[in-house]
């Protein structure tokens, strides 16, 4: 093994995305060091009660995790730590103006036929902050086994040629690769990293759980309302959803403050009534939506998975499954380097990861994009007869499926498993990686 090998692989951030980037690195057998602002001690605390209320603040947002992103959970022992249970999305309706022409592209996700009446989830829901601390708990028993190294202190500064990192408190390590999961880019990496392309939806998605007279079944429900797409996600509770609602900044913000009461009637008014009567029972919050796809995913030393390499429209929910598919792919490519005997920043060692990661981030921003553009309540008139032209053209794009596939059918299988969906990484297929003498190599 080189000496460069030896130098440990630095994943900074202090968000899910970082952490799970380390888990996926640390199940590789690789040598990690989280550099991330550490979180009250987990270890050892009571698991708190799980509460029947839908009320609970933990509901206020939301994840909507594909098949495949579960297994990958499931495999590094994430999801069993979740505190909070899940919800499956087994069917999913369209309603609103334009749900006719929606339903006629294969948005509706209508489940497929099968012969033997199984049920098919499209999706599995669970609360970001059952998640935060899933996270948090494995990575503090991954510390405690000796698979990672925790850097407390913030990082200050890095040389992506070099190597170097600095940090506050005046300590200088040397590292073989950056990665950075941060949605917000610090000095350093706006210094050096790649351009972003960037959107400004100038909209934002207002957030919280819903309590109903109407049981959901296990559907969710996508809206367009004459605003902006309207999503409501099913949870534990059989009368509980989520919110997501993309409208312009201003309602954004005015929703989000008004008496529930009259949120309440905004509901109504823009649901229609197709799921019947609802009300808030958790606070409130606004998500700004926009859309960044960094140029390069790799630059000598710094690798971008996340946020850091991509920001989607949350109109397909598809944001934190990127991510994910960003990390287990990023292991496998990592894995791989290491059992070959390659430095980690060897153009060969991530060149799959930079080619396949763009691609599914950049086929998944468009489409989210253009999907947006055709029925957001913002969208100019002679904008959408672009768009749609754009939609019927990213079908072929996206197509590894028949050319007689439903759009449906299509995003159903990227949001699984990105533009290699029969070829997933080991994580998201249930298998870890096998022991590996790495000295011998």
């Amino acid at each position: 093994m080189s000496d460069a090998q030896d130098r440990p692989i630095i994943v900074y951030g202090t968000g899910s995305t970082a952490r799970m980037t380390g888990l996926a690195l640390a199940a590789a057998q690789l040598p990690v060091i989280l550099a991330d602002a550490p979180q009250a001690e987990t270890a050892d605390r009571e698991t708190p009660e799980i509460s029947k209320n839908p009320q609970m603040a933990d509901w206020q947002s939301v994840l909507a995790l594909s098949p495949a992103a579960k297994t990958m959970l499931e495999t590094l022992g994430v999801w069993q730590k979740l505190d909070r249970p899940s919800a499956p999305v087994c069917d999913m309706a369209v309603y609103g103006d334009t749900a006719a022409f929606a339903a006629g592209l294969g948005l509706d996700f209508a489940k497929p036929a099968k012969d033997d009446n199984a049920v098919a989830i499209l999706a599995h829901i669970i609360c970001r902050a059952a998640l935060d601390r899933a996270l948090e708990n494995a990575c503090h028993s991954a510390v405690t086994a000796g698979r990672i190294k925790r850097q407390a202190t913030p990082l200050s500064a890095f040389n992506k040629t070099t190597g170097q990192a600095q940090f506050a408190d005046g300590r200088n390590m040397m590292a073989s690769l950056l990665i950075d999961g941060a949605r917000a880019p610090a000095s350093w990496r706006r210094d050096h990293a790649a351009s972003m392309l960037r959107h400004d939806y100038r909209a934002g998605a207002l957030v919280c759980a819903l309590t109903g007279d109407t049981p959901h079944g296990n559907q969710a429900i996508q809206i367009f309302t004459p605003d902006g797409p309207l999503a409501l996600l099913p949870l534990p509770d059989p009368h509980g959803r989520a919110l997501i609602w993309s409208v312009p900044q201003a309602r954004a913000g005015a929703l989000a403050e008004i008496d529930e009461n009259l949120l309440a009637y905004e509901l109504d008014k823009a649901t229609r009534g197709q799921a019947g009567s609802l009300r808030p029972c958790t606070a409130r919050a606004v998500q700004p939506l926009a859309l960044a796809l960094a140029e390069h995913y790799v630059d000598e030393k710094l690798c971008l998975v996340g946020e850091a390499a991509h920001i989607i429209h949350p109109l397909a929910g598809q944001g934190f499954n990127l991510a994910l598919r960003d990390a287990a792919q990023l292991a496998e490519a990592l894995y791989e380097a290491r059992r070959l005997g390659l430095t980690f920043d060897a153009p060969s060692a991530l060149d799959s990861y930079q080619k396949l990661r763009r691609a599914d981030g950049g086929v998944m921003a468009a489409t989210t994009h253009i999907l947006a553009e055709i029925f957001s309540g913002q969208a100019k008139s002679w904008t959408r007869p672009m768009a749609r032209l754009g939609l019927a053209l990213s079908g072929r794009v996206t197509g590894r499926l028949a050319a007689a596939a439903r759009l449906g059918e299509r995003l159903r299988n990227q949001a699984n498993g990105g533009i290699s969906h029969d070829d997933l990484p080991r994580l998201m297929r249930g298998h870890g990686f096998e022991k590996a003498d790495f000295e011998k190599a």
